[in-house]
């Protein structure tokens, strides 16, 4: 390697200095246009309500990190997709960076140096790193353009496509491809010393070299394609606040605001109700600021509408064109030229009344479709969060009064009676009758209260479940007790369906009983109860500890107090398959649990266990959650269908749950279906286990 010869290249290498001037006042246009669009969207984003911020960039990092290296992130399942997105991502973050860093050198070079062109940092060994690294990134950045170009032509169902994004993908695979073009061509007329620290340029030199392009052609071509990539990557940061591009800004905001809060509904306080006059979400800007930012973060790739049950069940309800719609919303709000600030004072009900119980084109049969599954905020590697842009708009149309039917009637029940039955409190403990079962007002001596719920109460399919758990609590001598009559609706569905303040109502009662008896430990076999006093009710001021029955009987288990007879041989002729409730597995992540259970009645019984293709945290819903329990479905098909068919495709004799709800709607199905598959509860299954095991001695 010669020694003299410096290791670097000119920055402006072969751009004469008109060539410069007019580059630098374009590239001032283009930033202008970039700030100018980023202050616009920024103005309509707080048009919203104002919203605490916190900022935990613990999360960013977290997200980054397993978003764009490790590939355990939410594209997981998504493997093409998922390279795809990190390599364009990976490749466009180091590219700009790489960007940056020149024109400092450039900038800085003039500033500073002797003659104004002699290299400031862009030399030696950093030169070499940087070139290298440059290349090699616009090698993964134009691969991932590629490889989003090769999947658009294949097309996929689930993602929705506009003509600006197929122009917008063209032009980033023109920007890397002329981008090695320059560099070759410059090669080629400049003749450095070391044109192999710059490798993809050097290997496409090579082959332009052999079309016979001279040194001097080359300069010509070199300066033509350097124009035509400058204006290119100009036009493309220019476009960034009006194209789909702008999801990398909202994306990379939500990102570090995001804080993952499955379950989790914010109250709905009375006092801003009076103030304001508002309930729930009937126009757009009464959204949080940061849920306009969630609206921008989309990309409509489709990953919500392909987890979501009442999708696939063929309600108008989409999650992904839900969010697309209000962003469509959100620009003509834009358009109507608002003022900065949504007035308080001006007259609420009027405004309400604009939105006809909806947000422009978002139906209120869209709104009630959903089951709050979760699966849609889950499956959202930016995190955005279609339930809750539902759950507030739910509540504005029960405000509305534009809940009817039997929904609105188990409404009214919970008020009247504390139940969605509208049974007598009184009756709340016949489900007990014949078992040792004592009720909190005739001891203090108890470790556990068993919230038995409403279901377990009044229905007497799923009193079996309540009876089950007491047989097995009973068996491991756990000192527990009932609230039996002083036992309330917890009030999850009422909060869900729309009606906060029957949900407050309901839960302060429930915490006044829990506080006068000093309960710290809650054990339900409904994961919906679980969530209420999991995620809602420490809203109110009271944290419990709150163990789902398969938690605690596996825990029973663990200790050796709940034993079971030795284990009996599989013999294959029986299989049992489990279905996780969202509320269970996805929002609380109670998985390992109900399965340790499961092995234990299929040990002991000689059954085998089989697993479904939907399962864990990814399980599919049953159909009941969001209220969606207490709707009448009039189109003669099963919510559950989808589920239920998933259960009979893998041919077990008998099907797992643990969830009231999930009994109640996948044993309907399977009826409505004329199959004659078992149904029963995991506690359930745990008392029969031990029942065979004394019929066989």
């Amino acid at each position: 390697m010669p020694v003299n010869v410096p290791l670097t290249r000119e920055v402006f290498g072969n751009i004469d200095s008109l060539s410069r001037g007019v580059f630098y006042v374009v590239t001032i246009l283009a930033m202008g246009c970039f700030f100018w669009g980023i202050r616009q969207r920024v103005q309509l984003w707080r048009k919203g309500r104002p919203s605490p911020v916190s900022i935990d960039w613990s999360q960013l990092r977290f997200h980054f990190g397993q978003w764009v290296w490790s590939g355990r992130g939410r594209l997981k399942d998504r493997l093409f997709a998922g390279w795809a997105h990190r390599f364009l991502f990976c490749g466009f973050l180091v590219l700009l960076i790489g960007t940056i860093l020149i024109a400092f050198e450039h900038y800085g070079a003039v500033l500073f140096s002797k003659d104004g062109s002699d290299p400031l940092f862009h030399k030696g060994l950093y030169y070499v790193v940087y070139e290298i690294a440059l290349d090699s990134f616009g090698l993964v950045f134009l691969l991932g353009t590629v490889m989003f170009a090769y999947r658009r032509c294949r097309g996929h169902d689930s993602v929705k496509y506009h003509w600006t994004d197929s122009v917008l993908l063209f032009g980033l695979i023109l920007l890397g491809g002329t981008g090695f073009f320059v560099e070759a061509v410059r090669i080629i007329h400049e003749r450095p010393a070391f044109p192999a620290v710059s490798y993809a340029g050097w290997c496409l030199s090579i082959v332009i070299e052999q079309l016979g392009i001279s040194s001097e052609m080359a300069g010509t071509l070199h300066f033509v394609s350097w124009w035509f990539h400058a204006l290119l990557a100009l036009a493309f940061l220019a476009m960034i606040p009006y194209t789909r591009m702008l999801h990398v800004i909202a994306g990379m905001i939500q990102l570090v605001v995001h804080k993952p809060s499955l379950g989790v509904m914010d109250p709905l306080l009375m006092e801003e109700v009076e103030r304001t006059g508002r309930v729930g979400v009937g126009h757009i800007e009464e959204f949080t600021q940061l849920q306009l930012v969630q609206l921008d973060a989309c990309v409509s790739c489709g990953r919500c509408q392909d987890a979501c049950p009442a999708y696939a069940f063929g309600t108008p309800l989409s999650p992904r064109n839900l969010v697309q719609d209000l962003r469509l919303e959100m620009d003509r709000l834009q358009e109507t030229n608002l003022s900065d600030t949504v007035s308080d004072e001006r007259s609420e009900p009027e405004h309400i009344a604009e939105t006809s119980g909806c947000i422009g084109s978002v139906s209120s049969e869209a709104i009630w479709s959903c089951t709050s599954c979760h699966a849609c905020v889950d499956v959202c590697p930016l995190g955005v969060d279609p339930l809750t842009l539902i759950s507030d708009m739910r509540r504005h149309l029960v405000g509305e009064g534009a809940l009817r039917g039997s929904a609105a009637m188990a409404l009214e029940r919970m008020h009247r009676s504390g139940n969605p039955w509208g049974l007598p409190s009184e009756d709340r403990l016949e489900w007990a009758r014949g078992l040792d079962v004592r009720q909190v007002t005739e001891t203090d001596d108890f470790d556990v209260l068993y919230w038995v719920g409403c279901a377990a109460a009044y229905d007497p399919r799923i009193q079996k479940i309540a009876r089950s758990v007491v047989q097995l609590l009973n068996r491991a001598q756990v000192r527990f007790v009932v609230l039996g009559p002083l036992e309330r609706c917890t009030g999850e569905s009422a909060r869900r369906i729309g009606e906060e303040f029957l949900f407050q109502e309901l839960a302060h009662t429930n915490l006044e009983t829990l506080h006068s008896h000093r309960i710290r430990t809650i054990l339900t076999h409904c994961p919906h109860c679980l969530n209420s006093f999991q995620n809602d009710y420490p809203q109110f001021g009271e944290r419990f500890v709150v163990k789902h029955h398969t938690e605690y009987l596996r825990e029973l288990m663990d200790e050796g107090k709940l034993t079971f007879p030795e284990s009996s041989p599989s013999t294959g002729s029986h299989t049992v398959t489990y279905h996780d409730p969202c509320y269970l597995a996805r929002v609380n992540g109670v998985v390992k649990a109900p399965r340790t259970l499961l092995d234990q009645v299929a040990s002991t019984t000689g059954q085998a266990v089989q697993e479904l293709p939907r399962h864990g945290a990814q399980t599919a819903c049953c159909g009941a959650g969001g209220g969606r329990m207490w709707f009448d479905d009039t189109s003669g098909t099963q919510r559950s269908d989808s589920r239920v068919d998933e259960l009979l495709a893998s041919g077990a004799d008998s099907v797992a749950v643990a969830c009231p709800f999930c009994m109640i709607m996948i044993r309907d199905g399977i009826n409505a279906k004329g199959e004659s598959v078992e149904v029963k509860d995991i506690a359930e299954l745990l008392v029969e286990s031990l029942s065979h095991t004394t019929a066989q001695d």
